[in-house]
């Protein structure tokens, strides 16, 4: 004879999961969401962003100058940068870029720990960050900072560039 259940039904005319599958299931589910959730890219400050994009962009116009035996600048203003060439004793955009933030970051910077002043520089028509053709630059800190942020771009002699948080 078939085992019953307390209505009255054999367990064959039963259907449906038990609690140890639906818990298994369930478990699994929330291992796998958790995977997905470790694994999604973190939201970057768009200043640092913006920080990272300026020091590539140096980087490659030190190194596009070296290729064509050109020197090569960048001009800092206040809502942006130019990357500027120096063609028949003149120095000639190459690029203008902008920060593209909402608000426009707060600018210093220091050569041979004297702070520049950028608007005179921007004035003067002479970058304040140069790369000669043989690739070696201006050593530079350069501070990009907003309400929430601060960044510091430092650029050696040899062209190397690091981008890291700016303490006090």
């Amino acid at each position: 004879m078939m085992p019953t259940s307390p209505a009255g039904k054999t367990r064959e005319a039963q259907s449906g999961f038990t609690l140890v599958e639906v818990l298994a299931v369930l478990f699994i589910i929330g291992m796998m969401a958790a995977a997905v959730i470790m694994n999604m890219p973190k939201t970057q400050d768009p200043l640092h962003k913006q920080g990272e994009l300026l020091a590539t962009r140096i980087s490659l116009a030190a190194q596009s100058g070296l290729v064509a035996q050109q020197s090569v600048g960048i001009i800092l203003q206040e809502d942006g940068y130019e990357i500027v060439r120096y063609n028949n004793e003149i120095w000639e955009t190459a690029a203008i870029f902008s920060f593209g933030l909402d608000s426009k970051p707060f600018l210093e910077l220091r050569q041979n720990a004297t702070k520049i002043n950028l608007e005179t520089a921007e004035k003067s028509g002479v970058p304040a960050i140069r790369y000669d053709s043989t690739g070696l630059g201006t050593p530079f800190e350069l501070k990009l900072q907003n309400a929430n942020s601060r960044y510091l771009i430092i650029g050696n002699v040899d062209g190397t560039i690091t981008v890291r948080p700016a303490r006090e």
